[in-house]
């Protein structure tokens, strides 16, 4: 059958007049849910700025069923997560924000650490490393990836990192230590000691007393007594006591003293818990000398 011009002409005008219409419908509904994913969202942020954790983790997720891609709701409840200290949670929604949004450096820098909070050394290294491909001027200042080489055994590019954090960040004691600890992994104890970086300055209480620990000019009791002395109470007391600790179980380590670096670390992450990144080393790092002994 051959159509007449204006029944073709006519059909085909009607169906992009539906067809146009089908697509402004759409339009206008995710256009709709996307502006009320925006109104949770903005909800989300005002609750988690006052304190009330929970409350913004409804909100966000309400942004999230509105709309699916609404990729700033999932950074966001994945730092909820995070605080939670739900780390496969977290992971999970900063790998969605990742997905929605590649180009964020943020998203990659946020799953690096809940991978490390995991123990997935690997997947966290390549995060920080995707990180800093995005943000070169950042990767002098980027430790977190430093420590990490550590436990993937990269011991030369967890060297290259801390000389480059050096130079951004010269009065740290932790800097030179986990640079020790990389050209002792590496190398030997001798040549980390020979190879140590001169640190002035560091006035964190025991920082000092660590750092003449691992030069061959102090002890482990001057480290405990530096952390108990003083009129430190309190939190103050409880956190000069968590870096002894931790630094002691890291010296032992160095020396190949197993059973000491373990029992160390093990009284850093359970009996003077720090809530910040070291605090989650310490953790981490018994749990990872636990897995260690338990293939032994």
């Amino acid at each position: 059958m051959i159509l007449k011009p204006w029944t073709s002409s006519g059909a085909f005008i009607k169906m992009n007049v539906c067809t146009a219409f089908l697509h402004l419908t759409l339009l206008v509904t995710v256009q709709a849910d996307t502006a009320n994913a925006l109104r949770f969202y903005e909800r989300g942020k005002s609750a988690y700025t006052a304190g009330k954790i929970k409350e913004a983790k409804e909100l966000f997720t309400k942004a999230i069923a509105e709309d699916p891609k609404h990729a700033p709701s999932y950074l966001a409840r994945g730092y909820v997560y995070q605080y939670d200290r739900h780390y496969a949670a977290a992971a999970a929604d900063f790998s969605k924000s990742v997905e929605l949004e590649p180009a964020k450096p943020e998203s990659y820098f946020r799953r690096a650490v809940e991978y490390f909070n995991l123990g997935e050394f690997r997947k966290c290294v390549a995060d920080f490393e995707q990180f800093a491909k995005l943000l070169p001027d950042q990767k002098p200042h980027l430790w977190q990836l430093g420590i990490a080489y550590y436990y993937t055994g990269q011991y030369k590019e967890g060297r290259e990192l801390f000389e480059s954090h050096q130079t951004v960040n010269s009065h740290d004691v932790e800097n030179a230590v986990w640079h020790f600890l990389c050209i002792a992994g590496m190398d030997s104890f001798e040549a980390a000691r020979a190879a140590l970086i001169p640190i002035d300055g560091d006035s964190r209480v025991p920082m000092m007393q660590v750092y003449q620990l691992f030069k061959g000019t102090g002890d482990e009791e001057n480290v405990l007594k530096a952390a108990h002395q003083g009129t430190a109470i309190g939190g103050a007391r409880i956190r000069h006591s968590f870096y002894a600790h931790l630094y002691l179980g890291l010296y032992h380590e160095s020396k190949g003293r197993g059973e000491k670096a373990f029992s160390f670390i093990s009284r850093a992450a359970q009996h003077y818990k720090s809530n910040g990144y070291m605090g989650q080393v310490a953790r981490v790092h018994r749990d990872w000398l636990k897995k260690k002994r338990a293939q032994e």
